[in-house]
């Protein structure tokens, strides 16, 4: 009997013995499983740390660099602003483009007055795809685009645009000529040029404000730069038109016919004879006073008038091709003549000759007031309107 119950406890024992070391096992196995999972918890963790790591890194790399740029950024900006001309300054712009962005290829195109079209004035890297006298309108292709909306344009962004934006943008774009920011150069709506940039050496993280920044200086330049230059015409004023002296004739030409050549636009030039004032030297200040009068109310903004002689006054009127120049002609020829003077006289006869210069051509300003000067005078006595 003793023997009997002393097996049965033995037996019993080993039994959960057995049993726990089965739980045992089982809580290990659960054990492992849960820290296997932990372990790759940690490990994503450590990723995510890591990448967070570089991230700040690539933050303060940027950081520094925008301190770099706020020390620099006076020095380009005052260099700009010293340029004498929109040449000079375009210079100094594109130079710029160098010394901020770290951009191998970059283009500065100038837009006429009329803010019609563009011509190419710096360009570095680029001159086995950019010819000297490359011009384009106002919409066309990537740089025109820019011009035309007056934002700020990344290539890699194009796809955001209309199907017939992007299809007119090829169509017209300067062909091998892939720049990957444009950059207007604008002020109050007024349009000056247009920066572009590509093949940069870097990839800094402030390279869309900068650009932004670099175009509004440039912008800002320009705008000096033109009301310069309209101050340097009214300190030289003829008393008795308003109009330029002769000796501003050839600079005023040869600037006028560097953006005939530059932007692909004619060039009209009218020289006009009143022979009342050349004859009659006791009313000459009245009647070239009158006549002025009416040209300045006739004439835009982006004309230019010289007085050459008593009664002699040259007109250069930009944009304006042989057509135009005929209508001009005509509409003057039949209104100056007929203006009144105080003592109720008439301006009298005048004597017209013009001059058409074609877009893209180069001419020098002294031979073509030759060329000017040898055609045959037109005499209008004036008509009036039926």
């Amino acid at each position: 009997m003793a023997v009997g119950l002393i097996t049965g406890l033995l037996f019993g024992a080993i039994v959960v013995y057995i049993i726990f070391q089965i739980l045992m096992k089982k809580k290990l196995g659960k054990a492992s499983d849960s820290a296997a999972a932990l372990t790759k918890v940690a490990r994503r963790a450590t990723a995510e740390a890591s990448s967070l790591r570089l991230k700040v890194q690539e933050f303060e790399k940027g950081q520094r660099e925008g301190s770099d740029l706020i020390l620099l950024f006076p020095d380009l900006v005052k260099m700009i602003f010293t340029g004498r001309d929109s040449d000079e300054v375009v210079s100094f712009v594109n130079r710029a483009c160098q010394s901020l962005l770290k951009a191998n290829e970059s283009a500065v195109f100038l837009a006429d007055r009329t803010g019609a079209r563009l011509g190419l004035s710096a360009s570095t890297g680029l001159d086995d795809v950019l010819g000297k006298r490359m011009n384009l309108g106002l919409g066309d292709g990537f740089v025109g685009l820019a011009a035309e909306t007056g934002r700020l344009l990344f290539r890699g962004e194009i796809e955001k645009e209309s199907v017939l934006v992007r299809r007119n943008m090829i169509m017209s774009d300067i062909p091998g000529f892939k720049p990957e920011y444009a950059a207007p150069m604008q002020v109050e709506g007024v349009l000056y040029g247009v920066i572009t940039v590509s093949a940069f050496e870097d990839s800094g993280t402030m390279r869309r404000e900068t650009l932004r920044a670099l175009a509004a200086v440039g912008a800002a330049a320009l705008v000096n730069v033109r009301l310069l230059e309209r101050f340097s015409r009214s300190s030289n004023l003829d008393p008795e038109t308003g109009f330029s002296a002769k000796a501003a004739l050839e600079p005023a030409l040869e600037n006028e016919l560097e953006r005939v050549e530059r932007f692909g636009s004619s060039l009209a030039v009218i020289e006009l004879e009143l022979k009342a004032a050349e004859s009659d030297s006791s009313s000459s200040r009245e009647i070239m006073s009158v006549a002025a009068k009416h040209l300045i109310s006739s004439l835009r903004n982006i004309d230019i008038g010289i007085r050459t002689g008593r009664g002699t006054i040259i007109l250069l009127l930009p944009g304006t091709d042989t057509d135009g120049m005929k209508s001009v002609t005509g509409k003057l020829g039949g209104e100056l003549p007929l203006l009144s003077t105080d003592d109720g006289s008439h301006v009298g006869s005048a004597g017209i000759r013009s001059i058409v210069v074609e877009g893209g051509s180069r001419l020098d300003a002294r031979d073509l007031l030759d060329r000017l000067r040898s055609k045959e005078s037109m005499e209008f006595e004036g008509y009036y309107e039926a």
